[in-house]
Formats: structure tokens, C-alpha cells, sequence
């Protein structure tokens, strides 16, 4: 009886293990995503203040915003 109990309680332990290994996983995989976001956003700020130093139209600076704010959307739902 005290060896089925604890063949019950090991195989607890291995799906809460394979539980959380797959959750770890996921996070893993989104924290490499908010990674390449942060990158993406990053660039987009060094963009815009250089359109700003070089006189560049507030629409155009918009419009790249835009599109790039487009795009990482797009990509999140993709």
C-alpha cells in the first residue's frame, strides 16, 4: 500500500514537472518576443529623433510610427 501511494505521488511529480517545464517554455518563448518588440521600439525612437533633428514633417514621423505600430500588432496576432 505505501508503494502504490508513492507511485501515485510520483507520477504527480512528473506531470507537475512536465507542467511546468511546458509553462517555462512559453515563457521563455514570449519573453524572446517582447525582446525583439523592445529592439523594434528601440529603433523606432532613434528614428524619430533623428526625423525630428532633421526637420522631418510630423506626418511623416505619424505615418512611420504607424506602420510600424501596424506591423508589431500584426505580428502579435499572426
Amino acid at each position: 500500500m505505501i508503494q502504490d501511494d508513492l507511485i501515485v505521488k510520483l507520477g504527480q511529480s512528473q506531470q507537475r514537472v512536465m507542467s511546468l517545464s511546458v509553462r517555462c517554455r512559453h515563457l521563455e518563448m514570449a519573453e524572446q518576443r517582447a525582446r525583439e518588440r523592445a529592439e523594434i521600439l528601440e529603433e523606432l525612437v532613434m528614428d524619430v529623433v533623428a526625423d525630428l533633428h532633421e526637420g522631418v514633417s510630423a506626418s511623416k514621423i505619424d505615418y512611420r510610427i504607424g506602420k510600424v505600430m501596424q506591423k508589431l500588432e500584426w505580428d502579435e496576432d499572426g
